[in-house]
Formats: C-alpha cells, sequence, structure tokens
C-alpha cells in the first residue's frame, strides 16, 4: 500500500464514519527514538544482566576485531556506548539514541525517500508515516480518536507476545516514572490514562484534545515516546521500591520488539547486537553489531580507512570532508534538521537584555563557521524551524549574518559598553570547540569577549538545569518533526527542556493559532508558525548557526543508510557486500 500524508485532522466537523487509513508495511527494517545508560553481559533467553561500570577508554585496530569477515555482520567505531539500557531512566547521548532504536520498536515510523538536493542521500520523510507494531490505523471524522490495529503474532525476545496491554502500561511506566516523555509529549498526549483505550487484544485507541494535534501525536508515537515494552517481562521485575521496573530495565536490555538485542558489553571497549530472530519483520540480513569504542575521533577516521571498521560515527567534518572523493568509503548528504546552535541564559545579566542578545546574533561569524568549521557541509539558516515544513513560510526572517556594527549599535542602546562572557561547550564535540574559537575571534570585533568553557557531558548538563551558564553552543534538533512540536520543545515555559527561561505569551499565543487551524501543514498553519518565529527571533532567547551535515562514513559495501531525525544508525535496514 502506498504511503500516505497524514490526515489533515479538524477537516471534518461533528461525528461521522471513521476515515480509514492505510500504513505502509515497508519490510526495510525499523525505527525507534532514543535512550541512554549501560553496561552489562548478556543471557540467551533475551534479558542482560549486570550493571558494569561508566565507559571510559579508548581501544585500538586488531586482527581479532578488525573489519567483520561476512556479509552478516559489521563494525561500527564509536566515540563511547550507552550508560543507560532504558530512555525512562536516564538522558540522551548519540550512543543511547542507536542503542534503543535498535532493541525497542513503535507502533508507526516514517517512511524513506531520497533528498531533493544534488546527489541527495535517503532520509526519513517526516510528514508522512507507515505501520511498525501497528499495521494499520484509522483517524475518526472529526480528528480526536485515532485507533490503532496490532499486528498479531508479534513477540520480544522474550518470547511475549505483544498486546495493547503492551501499549498501556508502556504509556503508564512513562508517565508515573523519571521518563521525560510528559514534558516531551504535551498538549498531544497528557494523560494516558484518560487518552489511550483497550478496544480489544490488538486494537489501542488514543483521543486528542485538539484536531490539530493529531500530526504531533503520530510524530511522537513514531519517535521519541513511542517506544513500546514487553510489560509481562518487565512485571516480572517489579519491586516496591521500582513499581515500572525502571531501575532494572536501566541495568538490563531486551525487554521491547525492536530489531536486535544485547549480546556482550565491556566497560569502555565495545557492544555486540545479535539480530532477533522474533522481530517482526524477519530477522535482519546483518547478525551481528559490533561497536568498538575509539575515543580519539582521527583513529576512528584511521580504522575506516585502513579496512578495519565498516561504519565510523561522530567524526571531524575534516576527516568527512577528506574521505568524501574516496570511492571506497560514502559520505551523505541530506535535508539535515540538525542544527549548531546557541542558547543563550535570558536569566543572567546582562543577557537578560534582548538587546543585548539581538547584538550577540550579529557578532557571530556564521559564514567562517561554516567554512572553515564545517567546510561547506553545512547549510545557512533562516529561523530555527525545519523550513522545509509544508504551508510553512520563512518570509520576515533574518538569516544569521556578521555585522560587528550593527553589534556595538545593539550594544550601546543597552546601555552596555562590552561584553565579557563564557561560552560553554561540550569538551568530547570538537567542532563545538571549533566554533567556539571562531565565534570568540570574530565576536571581539562586536564589543563581546568570551572564554570558552569545555566542559564534559554531566558538567554541561548540570550548568544549564541549574542556569549557571552565559552562553552554550550545542548541536540541537526537534526529533519528531511537528511544527508545534518544535515550536514548544524548548520554549515551554516550565519545562526541564527550557534551558533559556525563555517564556513569552504571544509566542504561546501565535503557536495555538496554528494548532487551531487543524491541518499543521497548511498555509494557514503555517502562517502562525511565521508569526512565532518572528515573536522568537525579536526576543532572540537562541542563536542558530547552520544546519550540519551527519559526521559519519561508511565502508563502500555497506548499503542502506538513511538519515533519521535522532542522527543515529538503523541497522536492520543495512546489507553488506563483500
Amino acid at each position: 500500500m502506498p504511503a500516505q500524508n497524514t490526515p489533515a485532522p479538524g477537516g471534518h466537523d461533528g461525528a461521522g464514519d471513521p476515515v480509514a487509513i492505510p500504513v505502509v508495511t515497508g519490510s526495510r527494517g525499523r525505527r525507534g527514538p532514543r535512550l541512554r545508560r549501560a553496561g552489562a553481559a548478556l543471557t540467551a533467553g533475551g534479558v542482560a544482566i549486570a550493571l558494569i561500570a561508566a565507559c571510559s577508554g579508548e581501544t585500538t585496530s586488531s586482527s581479532s576485531e578488525g573489519s567483520s569477515s561476512g556479509a552478516d555482520s559489521i563494525v561500527e567505531a564509536v566515540a563511547a556506548l550507552p550508560t543507560a539500557f532504558a530512555y525512562d531512566a536516564g538522558a540522551f547521548t548519540y550512543e543511547g539514541f542507536e542503542f534503543q532504536i535498535n532493541t525497542q520498536a513503535q507502533l508507526i515510523r516514517n517512511p524513506i525517500v531520497t533528498a531533493d538536493r544534488a546527489d541527495g542521500s535517503q532520509e526519513e520523510d517526516f510528514f508522512k508515516f507507515e505501520g511498525e507494531l501497528a499495521e494499520s490505523y484509522d483517524v475518526s471524522a472529526d480528528g480526536l480518536t485515532y485507533t490503532f490495529h496490532l499486528r498479531k503474532g508479534v513477540k520480544s525476545f522474550a518470547g511475549n507476545e505483544l498486546t495493547a496491554d503492551d501499549v498501556l502500561w508502556s504509556y503508564e511506566r512513562k508517565w508515573n516514572s523519571t521518563s521525560v516523555a510528559p514534558a516531551i509529549s504535551a498538549p498531544a498526549i497528557v494523560d494516558p490514562a484518560r487518552q489511550f483505550k483497550k478496544v480489544d487484544d490488538y486494537t489501542v485507541a488514543i483521543t486528542i484534545d485538539r484536531a490539530g494535534d493529531g500530526f504531533t501525536l503520530l510524530s511522537l508515537l513514531a519517535n521519541v515516546s513511542g517506544d513500546i515494552f514487553d510489560s509481562d517481562l518487565l512485571k516480572e521485575h517489579v519491586t516496591a521500591d521500582d513499581p515500572y521496573a525502571v531501575k532494572w530495565s536501566a541495568e538490563n536490555g531486551n525487554f521491547g520488539y525492536g530489531a536486535y538485542v544485547l549480546d556482550n558489553w565491556k566497560s569502555g571497549q565495545s557492544l555486540t547486537l545479535k539480530a532477533n530472530p522474533n522481530y517482526w519483520a524477519g530477522e535482519p540480513a546483518i547478525k551481528t553489531i559490533t561497536q568498538r569504542v575509539v575515543a580519539n575521533p582521527g583513529t576512528r577516521t584511521n580504522l575506516l580507512t585502513n579496512g578495519d571498521a565498516d561504519i565510523a560515527v561522530q567524526l571531524r567534518p575534516q576527516d568527512v570532508n577528506g574521505m568524501k572523493d574516496d570511492d571506497g568509503l560514502q559520505t551523505f548528504n541530506i535535508d539535515s534538521i540538525e542544527y549548531l546552535n546557541t542558547n543563550i541564559n535570558i536569566k543572567k545579566a546582562p543577557f537578560d537584555d534582548k538587546l543585548v542578545r539581538q547584538a550577540l546574533s550579529y557578532a557571530i561569524p556564521y559564514d567562517e563557521i561554516m567554512k572553515q568549521v564545517f567546510l561547506g557541509r553545512a547549510d545557512a539558516m533562516t529561523g530555527f524551524i525545519n523550513p522545509r515544513y509544508p504551508g510553512y513560510t520563512t518570509d520576515g526572517l533574518r538569516t544569521g549574518s556578521y555585522d560587528p556594527d550593527k553589534a556595538k549599535s545593539l550594544l550601546a542602546q543597552a546601555g552596555v559598553s562590552s561584553v565579557s562572557a563564557k561560552i560553554l561547550v561540550e569538551n568530547s564535540i570538537p567542532a563545538l570547540e571549533e566554533a567556539a574559537v571562531q565565534i570568540q575571534s570574530y565576536a571581539k570585533d562586536a564589543g563581546f569577549n568570551f572564554t570558552i568553557d569545555k566542559q564534559p557531558a554531566t558538567a554541561v548538563q548540570d550548568a544549564r538545569s541549574n542556569g549557571t551558564y552565559d552562553i552554550q553552543l550545542v548541536t540541537d534538533k526537534a526529533i519528531s518533526q511537528s511544527p508545534p512540536y518544535e515550536l514548544l520543545l524548548a520554549f515551554t515555559k516550565g519545562s526541564p527542556l527550557n534551558a533559556t527561561g525563555f517564556a513569552n505569551d504571544a509566542y504561546y499565543a501565535a503557536v495555538d493559532k496554528g494548532v487551531a487551524a487543524g491541518d499543521p501543514l497548511s498555509e494557514a498553519a503555517g502562517t502562525a508558525w511565521n508569526e512565532a518565529v518572528k515573536i522568537w527571533q525579536d526576543e532572540q532567547p537562541t542563536v542558530p548557526v547552520a544546519f550540519i551535515q551527519p559526521n559519519v562514513v561508511f565502508g563502500a559495501g555497506i548499503d542502506g543508510y538513511y538519515y533519521r531525525s535522532d542522527s543515529a544508525i538503523d541497522f536492520a535496514a543495512l546489507s553488506k557486500t563483500q
């Protein structure tokens, strides 16, 4: 069946016959969101045991652990391993996302298309959906009820069949644990106990309060909050202190319906995934994935070019650029949604003055960063949300440009002669420090004197949470590509994800206007999204710099890569030729 556009909820009024929405049931692998924490050895019965230790250290090439010798195994050179096996239990890292999307599954997913650009690579179509654990779904005529029909006979690695009870229990757990799901799912999902209903063993109905939230609901189910757990297995490990087995699952893997299962974990060295023979779409072509920890990105590059790894991730832009013309390697060119962003702590002087924040937006050397740091593998930004949303327009919005005179003029209007502040960067991402150096150099002529504060990921997160930073450089994206979701993700008042402290009633009213339009991809809604972004631009709580291309490289014999909104690699979609 053909892939379909998301229905335009709210296009009908009153009751009526449900609108049946066919869902593609493709065989290209799985689909999902994220995760984190980690470490363990595995049992054959489907459960990883014994949390070992935090990941650290670096391994190097060896003949016994070089590039895989068969067509059904792959070696990936990674920077680190996940630090937890359950999304509900921790924060997000690249390693965590990649573990999660390969060991969990969701009700639906996005289909794959080719990027509409020169030499475009494959990527998700963020605006359409197809079946994963659900084979189809219906939308009521009033656009308020989405009914999902589960595939029958789907089993977890532990051998338990997927039913509606697993869906309801998974969301019950998300709303009764430390999960960030409630914060990122509102207003589409605010109370699963009220909104999720078991129709029968293989049918789940989800109601929403506004038809205009339907597209966001589907985006969430396909991504960030959508993983469905084996509730029978997890209930076996419930305790009084851990009523939803969150702590247990953080230390143990294989409690979902994904394409792979954890087979082995060596602290700071490697992680091995094995194909799940019970996977709903059939056992993947690649049977074994070995992730080898190589902390230095240059060493990861060397392993790939020497043939000791099949895939290398989290590389430096200059390394990727240096490999783009190598016939034995593959780099990728996509419509990226990931971007270099500047968070501003607007509760801390002098950045509590929007004129100072506006001045900062003119003090950043956008073109130099795209040229010198990303070597042309970046695109200029106008606004901060995906400019390719159907119906949306960037008319009236400013593309970032370096103008030190304008910056100094704005500082003068604020009564500030110069600003001294720190740029917070995570020390494991080389491009962040390189971009910070460019800003530090060019911003001097604009009245800003910056020092660079390099910190480990945990310290960066603490500074964000505690509001002790000045400005922060970060790579950012909205994994669920829905306009209202992206507009509210980092800017909802009181949300733990709101690192800047930005709150604006006019901004929220513009978002509500877009939701009220019904179809968030319509021109009427797009006008409201444009209005909201103009308010954001005037307040300038963040300064986006550029959309950046993925820093991942494949060997020539590996096929099936596609760009995902979480940037991780879907191993079930891959194949290998020798």
